[in-house]
Parts: C-alpha cells; structure tokens; sequence
C-alpha cells in the first residue's frame, strides 16, 4: 500500500511539472503573439502555427484578420491572463490560455490555443471577441448612420481562427 501512495504521488508531481511547463511554454507563446502582432510581423505568426492550423487557414487569410486587429485595436497595451487549462491530446498537450486585453484604441477578450510538444508551443487556434473591432463597419442597410456606436451594447464581433475546437480537459488542471 505505501509503495502505491508513492507511485500515484510522484505520477502526480510529474504531471504537476508537465502541466506547469506546458502553461508556461504557451504563456510565453502568446506575449510573443502580441509582440509580432504590434510590429506587424503576421508572416512571423503564422510560421509559428501548427499543421493543423495551417491546413485549414491560409496565411493570406490570417494575415488579413490580423491586420484588420492591428488596425482597428491598435497595439497591445496589457493583457491580462484569466482562466487557462491544460489537455493531453494525441502525444501532445493542448493548452488554453484567456486573455483580458486592452489595446490602444479598444478592449477584447482573447482565447489561445496552443499544441505543446517539448518546449515549443505551436499556435493551434485564435479566437478575439470584441464590440470594438465593429469600429467602422458599415450595417447590413447600407447606412453609416445607422451604425450604434460600440458602447451602446453592440453585439460582441466574434473573430474565430481554429481548426481545432478549445479541448475539454480529461484532467483537469486549471487556474484562476
């Protein structure tokens, strides 16, 4: 019995490592995001995206989604890290990090999804929801006037890139 405690306590702590690694490895994963993001190095991120990510997105289509980002939210000014979770997922480990971001000229809350393998993450899927990036859009009636602006409870404007869905974690690990 006491050679079972010992065994289930040290798999845990080496899951424990795994689990910090990974986290840490797309923590620095995203900084770098919106570092390339502000110095408009779009071909820099998505060099930096996994095989299937790249499957379904071209960097043509990418790049024009950051540049309307980069465009419409300015650069980064802080991003705050919310909930995050780690998932074990085909010899890998998949990992989300939550973002609370404030940029130059707007706000989003943003969702990476990194694949970790050893210590490289590879961006696995984006997601930025923001009323701010709705700045300049015109309605579906044709009408600039029409547009409310962005305070007045606009829908959320939801920018999605991700082949992958945000994994369910099997075990949970996460934190606040």
């Amino acid at each position: 019995m006491g050679k079972t405690i010992w065994v289930t306590a040290t798999a845990l702590a080496l899951a424990g490592c795994s689990f910090g690694q990974a986290k840490g490895a797309a923590e620095t994963a995203a900084l770098q995001f919106h570092q390339m993001l502000d110095a408009g190095r779009f071909h820099d991120i998505y060099a930096g995206t996994s095989d299937d990510f790249r499957r379904v997105t071209t960097e043509a289509e990418f790049g024009r989604l950051l540049q309307m980002i980069h465009d419409r939210l300015g650069a980064v000014r802080q991003a705050n890290e919310g909930d995050w979770r780690v998932n074990f997922s085909g010899g890998s480990e998949m990992v989300v990090l939550h973002y609370a971001t404030q940029f130059e000229s707007g706000r989003g809350s943003e969702e990476f999804v990194y694949r970790v393998s050893g210590a490289a993450a590879r961006l696995a899927g984006y997601h930025i929801n923001s009323t701010d990036l709705l700045t300049g859009v015109t309605p579906p009636s044709g009408n600039p006037a029409a547009a409310k602006p962005a305070e007045e409870s606009a829908p959320q404007s939801a920018v999605t890139v991700a082949p992958v869905e945000s994994p369910k974690p099997t075990e949970p690990a996460s934190g606040k």
